[in-house]
């Protein structure tokens, strides 16, 4: 499915083949597809344990998402589901939709157990900077080793 089909309803608003009802569906289905793929691909991922920086899915997903939301208004603003002659293809809409809740609902529980990891792996490296510079010693004003100084004092106004 290209950007231009995805982003953009003016197709459908046209004569074109793509207006029919029918058409307008397939095209929905095959946009709901599409994110289906990216999100459980992007769920894999994030299951092996990749932080959710990394999935690089975000930008495709955002602009399928918004698409997605173009055609969902167009198909509500035109009553294409009622005009749909073919019921196969409503039901199979229908189906998509529910496997892509439950993808999406997958999504976010696995984005936020990410971003709990990624939180714990930052307190970790600030605990071990607070740590290090607390058993190092400084050069007192004589150019001699002075006392350590307090890791507070270092990390002060850092948060993890």
């Amino acid at each position: 499915m290209n950007e231009e089909s995805v982003m953009s309803t003016a197709a459908c608003e046209g004569r074109t083949e793509a207006s029919t009802p029918d058409a307008v569906v397939a095209r929905v289905i095959g946009v709901v597809d599409e994110l289906i793929a990216l999100i459980e691909d992007e769920n894999r991922n994030l299951a092996r344990g990749l932080p959710a920086s990394l999935s690089g899915s975000a930008e495709r997903k955002n602009a399928l998402a918004t698409g997605l939301e173009v055609w969902v208004a167009h198909v509500e603003r035109h009553r294409v589901c009622a005009a749909v002659a073919d019921a196969a293809l409503r039901e199979r809409l229908v189906e998509r939709v529910g496997v892509l809740r439950v993808a999406m609902d997958e999504n976010i529980a696995r984005l936020k157990q990410a971003i709990a990891a990624s939180r714990r792996r930052v307190d970790a490296i600030m605990r071990a900077i607070r740590d290090e510079v607390a058993t190092r010693a400084t050069y007192g004003d004589t150019g001699r080793m002075g006392r350590p100084i307090e890791a507070g004092a270092f990390c002060k106004g850092i948060r993890a």
